[in-house]
């Protein structure tokens, strides 16, 4: 493809690398820097609505309080499947150059997601009473709340999907950044008006809408003026689907289905104590979240342009073990330090489990960053068995919940097998050799 600006058959001239600065040089590196320091952000601010909502609300309130955030993120995975398309294929339209295409796929995902959004609010308005009797919440409402938050979430993701896929990090930075932060003021002040679990969700939903008017201009930045035919190969279409599908799935349930049934098989106590178990563990979890991020669009740039991107997965994984390890380790030298700092004292009593809860979460995370990388690889020989494991650890846990440990080890043990599948279904001299395939995205 000819750069604009450049006469065919010639090529710009490169700068001595020497003359290069340091982080554009590395663009791994300055990518890191850029949505590791939003992520640290968004974790302190999302740290300081957990301690501050641990302790308005109580032990058993923040309990209801965690058992619908993961319900939300448990239903709300269908979202995670438009936005997970939308970065990959949003990569691959950048790299090609293709604007107007990005334009178009942004005003459709966009639409759909909103649609989505509605579908998800409805039913669990009417099914209201019977979510609140089976998680034992004190009042519905909460759940009404819950629902419109789900809604309104498959919105913003898309935007943030736009901008990953086109590698705008800084602006996905400042996006994300602002969201925490009206979630922080409104979400907890809603505490502070007399307000309990349903008001938090209110607070949040006004945070998600003045967080979609500062983002849209962002994405409109990527736009280009007039109209084009989106025109997708619909059997790649369907592959990355189905994959993105699985991947965002296994990883959402893997990740967050032990909170509920913790809620639905344990005393209001232990699923308190439990809920404060899998914040700490998903610290770690949301630490390195901004790595499978930036693997999938690199790794689909890489394959469109034909170079081998096995170097972004070892990054990726490199990156992954180095700050998680660090997390790790403050989990098992001063466990109670960290749960009393986050919650309190009431809740010393998690502290035991903080640390094999938390190495589950670093089992999870590389996980999801080799799952991204086959993704923007359209790699999907990992579907199978990774399907497999997320069936196996929900159904361990239904028979095998005598204690909390019980829980925290089979989580371990499937979320090792995890990695384990979708690593060794595309093995590493597979993923350092020069992709097969070449773009067949446009048809």
């Amino acid at each position: 493809m000819q750069v604009p600006g450049v006469a065919a058959g010639s090529e710009p001239a490169a700068a001595p690398p020497s003359q290069v600065p340091f982080l554009k040089r590395h663009e791994f590196l300055r990518d890191s820097a850029i949505v590791f320091a939003s992520t640290m952000a968004v974790n302190i601010v999302n740290y300081g609505i957990h301690f501050v909502l641990s302790r308005r609300l109580g032990v058993q309130a923040y309990g209801e309080f965690a058992s619908l955030m993961s319900v939300m993120a448990i239903v709300g995975i269908p979202s995670g499947f438009i936005v997970m398309v939308v970065a990959k294929f949003a990569a691959e339209f950048h790299a090609l150059d293709e604007l107007s295409r990005i334009r178009v796929l942004s005003q459709r995902a966009l639409l759909f997601g909103s649609s989505l959004g509605v579908v998800f609010f409805v039913p669990a308005v009417l099914a209201q009473r019977e979510i609140a009797a089976y998680l034992h919440l004190t009042d519905p409402t909460s759940v009404v709340a819950m629902a419109l938050v789900l809604g309104l979430s498959c919105t913003v993701p898309v935007m943030w999907a736009v901008l990953q896929g086109t590698q705008d990090f800084s602006r996905l930075a400042i996006s994300s950044t602002i969201e925490a932060v009206a979630k922080l003021v409104l979400g907890v002040g809603m505490t502070f008006l007399g307000f309990r679990v349903a008001g938090v969700f209110f607070g949040y939903a006004i945070a998600i809408v003045l967080t979609m008017v500062v983002t849209l201009p962002f994405v409109r930045r990527h736009w280009a003026a007039g109209k084009t035919r989106l025109k997708i190969d619909a059997r790649r279409l369907l592959h990355a689907t189905g994959g993105v599908i699985v991947g965002t799935s296994a990883i959402t349930v893997l990740g967050y289905i032990d909170v509920p049934m913790v809620k639905h098989f344990f005393d209001a106590t232990d699923a308190g104590l439990y809920g404060a178990v899998a914040v700490c563990g998903k610290i770690l979890f949301f630490l390195v979240g901004f790595v499978p991020t930036l693997v999938l669009p690199k790794a689909a740039r890489d394959s469109l342009h034909g170079r081998p991107a096995g170097r972004v997965l070892l990054q990726g994984l490199a990156l992954t073990a180095l700050l998680a390890g660090c997390g790790l380790a403050l989990f098992l030298f001063v466990p109670t330090l960290v749960v009393r700092v986050t919650y309190g004292v009431a809740f010393i009593p998690a502290a035991p489990y903080i640390f094999a809860y938390g190495l589950a979460m670093t089992l999870l995370s590389a996980t999801a960053v080799v799952v991204n990388y086959k993704i923007g690889l359209h790699h999907f020989a990992f579907v199978v068995p990774l399907i497999l494991v997320t069936i196996a650890e929900p159904v361990a846990i239904q028979f095998f919940h005598a204690t909390l440990w019980n829980v925290i080890a089979i989580l371990i043990i499937g979320n090792a097998a995890a990695l384990v599948s979708c690593l060794a279904a595309d093995p590493a001299v597979s993923a350092l050799r020069r992709p097969r395939e070449s773009s067949r995205l446009l048809s």
